[in-house]
């Protein structure tokens, strides 16, 4: 993977943001790292959310929302720690030092996007459930439990990866 410089004003802007001026001197005795885990090792969890009186959709939408900001926060702190030019404009520059309970968030999020936007097709504003024929009300169910297994794994494995942090 090739780094190459991000603008100087994204620097200087994070460099005076409260998360840098919170971090801890710079450490360069890692030389032998590359510099994805060096970004790695440089990236905290977010700190424990417990938020109380919503269901369950609604938690994980906005426990993985502040996971994906905090990801995001995180990891231009680490850059700016370790010293590496990266090109944000890159696919994986996002991902390239995030933790695992981060990668199911956001899948978590994902899966629940599809999820909600399929739900629509029934209890939305243009919903179509009652001018469908029952063939095609039995395919949409198929994929709703399709969609809603698929959130409820991602959330899970987010879940345990998330109490091995704790």
């Amino acid at each position: 993977m090739t780094f190459t410089a991000f603008p100087r004003s994204a620097a200087r802007a994070f460099e005076n943001s409260p998360a840098a001026r919170n971090a801890a001197p710079i450490d360069n005795h890692f030389h032998c790292l590359s510099d994805a885990q060096r970004i790695r090792r440089e990236r905290r969890p977010l700190p424990s959310h417990d938020l109380v009186g919503i269901n369950y959709r609604q938690w994980i939408a906005a426990v993985c929302s502040a996971e994906i900001a905090h990801r995001r926060e995180d990891f231009m702190r680490a850059v700016c720690r370790v010293g590496v030019f990266i090109d944000l404009g890159e696919p994986i520059a996002d991902e390239l030092g995030q933790l695992q309970h981060e990668a199911h968030a956001g899948a978590a999020l994902n899966w629940l996007s599809h999820l909600q936007a399929h739900d629509s097709d029934r209890h939305g504003v243009w919903a179509r459930w009652k001018r469908w024929d029952i063939g095609k009300r039995v395919w949409w169910l198929s994929r709703r439990r399709h969609l809603l297994h698929g959130f409820l794994r991602e959330a899970r494995k987010y879940q345990a990866e998330r109490a091995k942090v704790s």
